[in-house]
């Protein structure tokens, strides 16, 4: 099973939060609510749950997030152990996260109750990509910026999803220059076509393509963050900040060979 990329890090909502300064404050927003990250990953067989204290910035007053330990962490009733400071989990056995399932979240902190409820939606069906291979062709290090090949990938939509892609790329430590583009994800979207280009597959080799299927409260976060309105942190967690949701992902290869001009 893919491990879940860094879709929305706690870390750049705390530091967004914390970049509002008194814009925040300005809101009201109560500096004791805790932040919580988590992301059920349909398929998986253990889940876990991140609070956090929240980073703010007011005037001279400047707080740092630290995780927040000895809560009792529910979901669905089952309590969730906690592993690291601040980080609890839950493991399902020989049970895992199922597709259309709802997950409750809930624990207790500053005599409030933070509750939260995410249902798992299903994988893509009939996830597919055309070609399934191509040639890049480079000088050097560097792609060929004339190459205007189109790798498409679609998949069955009922028409109510939302979508994130994300490419994998073959290992690039021999190239140093270019290992920032070992991964790439894209910004979500509605709909069941993503078209790539040749420049998205940065070397030779086998490139995995992963199509998460993400719910609404993610992209609302996601489009915030990534937006410059940042006064008003959107959250669907009752007493808290952050994001509990969750995911399925789905995948498909693409190999990509190698020329030079």
């Amino acid at each position: 099973m893919k491990k879940i990329p860094d879709l929305i890090t706690v870390s750049f909502l705390l530091s967004a939060m914390s970049g509002c300064g008194e814009a925040l404050m300005d809101y009201s927003v109560d500096t004791g609510t805790p932040v919580v990250e988590s992301y059920l990953q349909e398929g998986a067989s253990a889940l876990s749950v991140k609070v956090y204290s929240m980073e703010v910035y007011l005037k001279d007053d400047y707080k740092l997030s630290k995780p927040i330990s000895g809560l009792q962490v529910n979901v669905n009733g089952r309590e969730l152990a906690e592993t690291s400071s601040g980080a609890y989990s839950l493991d399902l056995g020989s049970d895992t996260i199922r597709e259309n399932q709802q997950y409750a979240l809930q624990f207790e902190y500053n005599n409030k109750s933070v509750e939260a409820v995410a249902t798992v939606p299903s994988p893509v069906r009939n996830l597919r990509v055309e070609p399934e291979s191509l040639e890049i062709t480079t000088s050097g290090y560097f792609w060929n910026d004339s190459d205007t090949t189109e790798v498409i990938v679609t998949w069955d939509d009922a028409g109510d999803g939302y979508y994130q892609v994300y490419i994998e790329s073959p290992n690039t430590s021999d190239m140093p220059s270019l290992g920032i583009f070992g991964q790439r994800m894209m910004q979500p979207f509605r709909g069941n076509t993503h078209r790539a280009t040749a420049r998205d597959f940065r070397s030779a080799g086998v490139h995995w393509i992963y199509v998460y299927r993400v719910n609404k409260d993610y992209v609302d976060l996601y489009e915030r963050i990534s937006s410059s309105d940042l006064a008003n942190p959107v959250s669907s967690i009752h007493n808290a900040f952050g994001i509990f949701t969750s995911l399925s992902v789905a995948r498909v290869r693409v190999s990509a060979y190698e020329s030079s001009e």
